[in-house]
């Protein structure tokens, strides 16, 4: 319990020094996802303090909250709440938190199936994202100039070694 208290006064003491000298306010409503990330470090350190397959169901909603805490961290800091394209990590939170449930639950092989179902949907929808937006315009770019310069080099005729 001493180390737990040990490591809650490092990360708000963590918190004041980014707050002081890398200009980052303490306020409450960028702050608020670290209540989910505390019950999702609760739900993993009650876990491995004791790791049994019966037990790997408390790995899902800290497996999700792990997840979903980082997202609303980066939606609050960088684009003010605004989550229109990253809410496929929605579904992403389910799929960790279910395969950590396969990995230390007894690898029950009927889970792969929501697992890749929800990876595979957050994948497709992620990508449409990020190609409807300014990277996928320099994606595009890129693709162009490096098929460009396959279709323009020299083409070698002497293949011998």
């Amino acid at each position: 319990m001493r180390h737990i208290g040990g490591y809650l006064l490092i990360g708000i003491g963590a918190m004041f020094v980014m707050a002081t000298y890398f200009n980052i306010p303490l306020a409450i409503d960028k702050l608020w996802p670290a209540f989910l990330l505390i019950p999702a470090i609760a739900f993993h350190i009650f876990f491995f303090m004791n790791p049994k397959p019966n037990r790997a169901g408390l790995l899902v909603p800290g497996g999700i909250l792990l997840v979903y805490a980082p997202l609303f961290f980066f939606s609050q800091i960088f684009m003010d709440g605004d989550m229109s394209t990253t809410w496929p990590f929605f579904l992403i939170g389910p799929a960790v938190g279910l395969t950590e449930l396969y990995i230390f639950g007894g690898r029950k092989k009927g889970l792969l199936i929501p697992i890749g179902i929800l990876t595979t949907v957050a994948v497709v929808f992620l990508a449409a994202n990020l190609l409807s937006s300014q990277v996928g315009g320099l994606l595009g770019l890129l693709l162009i100039v490096l098929g460009g310069y396959l279709v323009s080099r020299k083409k070698s005729d002497d293949y011998s070694v």
